[in-house]
């Protein structure tokens, strides 16, 4: 704004400011338009008065002391340019050709200044909302040493109790407890020039404390003198009190924790609550606490009776009144007690209770009171109280947890108490009946055993008889007629097999062996038989095994194999035409684990979607009707579900009726560190320079004539008892003689058992005690293997005996026998290079095997050569004709025959060569099968020779 005298020239007064918004006034005298600052902002106010116009000193003051503006002031003459200056003028000059400039030089001035202005009172705007917000505030020491505090400090320090200018003002106002360390932080800071970091206290006019936490800042000069002291200071009273809090909860905290340790060590929970009771108290800074019990009165009233207390020293406590202590819910608390029923925290001040309410706390002198209910259970037991008497306390929120967290814990503890006097009231009622569950279960498990050796004995009776009258030479007919025995002896062993598993599932005695294995080779002994099945049945059947799964894991190979067995066996029975197909793949990894998918897939009938939740229920079948076309008990996949359930895995199935179905389940392994595949262990087979004394124990006599049959066709000289009395005899006549003992478990008068334990615990004058013994049994429960080994028994076969494994375990036994103690096993080197076309008989072999008896072996040689003829037709012509089944078949028949004569080269070739015709190899073996008839020759014509000398 430009107030103007009349004699100025409007004209040039007009380019001043062109940049800038302004006003031009005249008037005629300059003091006349200060009023119009009321309705005009200008931050400028120009003054060029008339030479005589004397007013515009009372102009220049009027706008600096009322309206707070600047003002600058042109003179159309010298002579008062340092007079304007003085009173309070921003510029001032004489008007002539150079004023312009200086007046645009002016406006840039006011204009920085202005910014400057308002910056800095954004500032103290921002300052004081950090010292309202955060309650903090500062204070600064000018070289007088006088104190300006800022406005936060004093609304910490109280309106009332401003410090004053110097220090001594802000040391009245300290903490006693504290006067020492702000004496030394001064010290500190005004007489050595210390920045400090330090907290003390500060007490109110109304006693109430406040916690300050300082930070000073010493300025020095050039010469090193203080300059300036300068510090701030922060009100932390509500982090000292939440600290206080958390200390105190801390404390409730391990308080319970003790009490929670000795309640659970102990059923007596009521020992230990006086003692937490102490504690509780103190800790959390009452003068009472205490607990309430709910009692029945007689006639129905409900009371609550004092349980225990404490009370500060100086208090009287409740438990010594005349009476005792005791409350009625009913009529005056019926609120308190509908609030406590659920589970709501009773807290106040006595004053503001209704008068009936607050009689009973009033007479304990209690100012404020806190009830928790407490709950055994579901059950309203009572309530946990604390009670303040010095002061009326205001409960925080973590005080109020704090407490029923406590509440919950007595309440826990009393129904853990009451719950263990049940328990052991009914354990004493459940001692009866737990011994008379014993027995049932003894007795079942004495069932299974019995049944278990009962029922597989004469099973392997029966296998081993058909098994021997194969190897006597049989007709077509007679041999598709002991098939079908042996056949059906092994479906009624898998029957009773199935049975003992799911007994052992159910009792929990089914337990994985784990053991490190080879995963195609396991798989590919467990599917191997599936081939020449499939074949049979003019299905195909393949299996694979995914890159990606490892070659060496850690499991149950057996269990795992017994899963393959039972899904694919039923894959085979259930399709008609086809494929029956196995895939493993990783279904997910881990550090050291792997998960595989197993998925048998098959073209068959299908099962219809009603019956897939039942399929692996026992004793269940898809078809389970009176005219079903497969037979079986309906086990096989609920035992396949429990071994997959504790090799950790599931198992299910998709299917659709008229198209197949798949069965998948999954299967935890370890994963071994070394993925080189195992070799291939040498099996263990009796070699043919191994002639061995067998003593054979065993009470069936079916039992002893088809083992004693097998194991003298293998070289060995056997004799035979039936019982462990007959063993024990035989061993003190001939015990030197006797190289290995084939003992029977179950046996009259003497058990196989008691017998060993007989053995091994005789002093070595009656028998050898380190003679090997191989258990021969039908037991087939959790614990029968380990109880046998702990008699002494260095080995066990299961019935129905496989000559392969009992030839096995007679090497392992044997293998380590000194002279003197045992024969040493050992076996010959295995030929290399083309078999020879000429062979010849072990004569001394065959001659001990038949024990000198010389017409026995001639009508065993001369069987031989009648045999031979039409077993050597056989498989020319099977193999010229591309008959894959009918060449694995007289393989298998020149296999049997060659065995008579101990020609076991020969058997293991033809052997090796059926295996092959059974898995699709017929036209590569064809040569294979050329060089073995060359061989075969040459037996026929070794024992032709032979036979014609006796």
């Amino acid at each position: 704004m430009i107030l103007a005298g009349k004699k100025v020239d409007g004209d040039r007064m007009d380019a001043f400011f062109h940049d800038h918004e302004r006003t031009f006034v005249q008037l005629a005298t300059v003091s006349r338009g200060v009023h119009r600052l009321e309705k005009n902002d200008a931050d400028l106010v120009l003054l060029v008065p008339d030479p005589d116009d004397a007013t515009w000193e009372r102009a220049l003051y009027r706008i600096r002391e009322e309206y707070d503006r600047q003002v600058a002031v042109l003179f159309l003459e010298p002579g008062l340019v340092d007079r304007a200056l003085e009173l309070g003028a921003f510029d001032s000059g004489v008007l002539d050709e150079h004023s312009e400039a200086c007046m645009d030089r002016c406006a840039r001035h006011l204009e920085a200044q202005v910014a400057l202005r308002r910056e800095l009172a954004a500032e103290r705007a921002l300052r004081a909302w950090m010292e309202r917000t955060d309650t903090i505030g500062s204070w600064v020491r000018d070289e007088t040493g006088d104190i300006r505090w800022s406005v936060g400090l004093n609304r910490i320090f109280g309106e009332d109790m401003v410090p004053g200018v110097r220090l001594s003002g802000l040391r009245e106002m300290v903490h006693p407890e504290d006067l020492e360390v702000f004496d030394r932080a001064n010290e500190a800071t005004f007489d050595r020039g210390w920045p400090l970091d330090f907290e003390y206290r500060v007490v109110n006019r109304d006693g109430k404390v406040r916690h300050l936490h300082a930070n000073r800042e010493v300025e020095l000069g050039p010469s090193g003198d203080v300059v300036r002291i300068y510090g701030m200071a922060r009100d932390v009273s509500l982090q000292k009190e939440f600290e206080e809090l958390l200390f105190r909860r801390d404390a409730i905290l391990q308080v319970l924790t003790s009490f929670a340790s000795r309640f659970l060590r102990k059923i007596d929970w009521d020992e230990g609550v006086s003692d937490a009771l102490v504690k509780l108290g103190k800790v959390a800074d009452v003068t009472r606490i205490y607990l309430f019990r709910k009692a029945d009165r007689p006639g129905g009233e409900e009371v609550l009776t004092l349980h225990n207390e404490w009370a500060a020293e100086g208090l009287f406590p409740l438990s010594k009144g005349p009476e005792g202590f005791e409350i009625s819910t009913s009529p005056l608390y019926d609120t308190w007690r509908g609030a406590m029923l659920k589970r709501k925290v009773v807290t106040g001040h006595v004053k503001h209770f209704r008068k009936e309410e607050r009689e009973v706390f009033e007479s304990t002198g209690a100012k404020s009171i806190m009830i928790v209910p407490v709950f055994a259970g579901n059950a309203w037991w009572g309530f946990l109280g604390l009670s303040e008497h010095r002061r009326e306390r205001d409960w925080l929120p973590v005080e109020i947890e704090s407490m029923m967290l406590a509440a919950n814990l007595f309440g826990s503890a009393i129904h853990y108490g009451e719950m263990s006097g049940k328990l052991i009231e009914a354990n004493r009622s459940a001692e009866e009946a737990s011994a008379a569950a014993l027995d049932a279960n003894m007795a079942k498990s004495m069932f299974l055993a019995n049944m278990s050796h009962e029922i597989r004995t004469p099973i392997s009776g029966i296998l081993g008889m058909t098994e021997m009258m194969i190897t006597t030479g049989l007709t077509e007919e007679q041999r598709e007629h002991t098939d079908m025995i042996r056949d059906a002896a092994k479906s009624l062993l898998n029957i009773v097999n199935d049975i003992l598993d799911i007994s052992k599932i159910e009792a929990g005695r089914m337990e994985l062996k784990l053991e490190d294995f080879t995963l195609r080779s396991a798989l590919e002994t467990s599917v191997r038989s599936f081939g020449p099945q499939a074949e049979l049945n003019n299905l195909a059947f393949r299996y694979s095994v995914a890159d990606e799964v490892p070659v060496r894991l850690n499991g149950d190979p057996d269990r795992l194999g017994q899963v393959l067995w039972n899904l694919i066996g039923n894959a085979l029975k259930f399709t008609e035409r086809g494929l029956v197909e196995l895939t493993v793949e990783v279904s997910h990894r881990e550090q050291s684990r792997v998960c595989l998918l197993f998925k048998v897939r098959d073209t068959g009938v299908g099962i219809p979607p009603d019956k897939l939740d039942a399929v692996f229920d026992s004793f269940t079948q898809a078809d389970s009707s009176l005219r079903k076309k497969h037979q079986g008990t309906g086990l096989g996949l609920t035992i396949s579900r429990q071994m997959v359930n504790m090799m950790g895995g599931e198992i299910g199935v998709e299917s659709a009726v008229g198209q197949g179905s798949t069965f998948f389940f999954t299967a935890w392994f370890g994963v071994l560190r070394d993925q080189t595949p195992a070799a291939a262990p040498l099996k263990a087979r009796k070699p043919s320079t191994l002639h061995l004394n067998i003593l054979l124990a065993d009470d069936n006599p079916m039992n002893r004539k088809y083992l004693k049959h097998f194991l003298t066709m293998f070289g060995h000289t056997v004799t035979t008892a039936e019982n462990g009395l007959e063993v024990l005899e035989l061993l003190r006549e001939n015990g030197r003689e006797i190289d290995v003992v084939l003992m029977d478990v179950q046996m009259p008068e003497m058990s196989g058992i008691e017998a060993t334990r007989a053995i091994r615990e005789s002093d070595g004058r009656l028998y050898d005690r380190n003679i090997p013994i191989i258990a021969l049994t039908a037991y087939a429960m959790k614990g029968d293997r380990e109880r046998m080994l702990e008699s002494g028994m260095n080995d066990y076969v299961s019935k129905p005996v496989d000559m392969h494994q009992l030839s096995e375990a007679i090497v392992r036994c044997t293998a380590g026998r000194k002279e003197g103690e045992s024969l040493v096993c050992t076996q010959e080197p295995t030929r290399s290079g083309p078999p020879e076309e000429e062979m010849r008989l072990d004569i001394k072999s065959l001659t001990s095997r038949f024990e000198g008896d010389l017409e026995l072996l001639k009508d065993i040689l001369d069987l031989f050569l009648m045999e031979a003829k039409n077993k050597r037709e056989a498989l020319i012509t099977a193999a010229k004709t591309g008959d894959a089944k009918g060449t694995a078949m007289a393989l298998h028949s020149i296999t049997n025959i060659s065995s008579h004569v101990l020609a076991m080269d020969v058997v293991q070739e033809a052997r090796a060569l059926e295996k092959r015709c059974f898995c699709g190899e017929l036209e590569a073996a064809g040569r294979d099968i050329d060089r073995l008839l060359v061989r075969f020759d040459g037996l026929v014509r070794a024992v032709e020779a032979e036979a014609a000398k006796l």
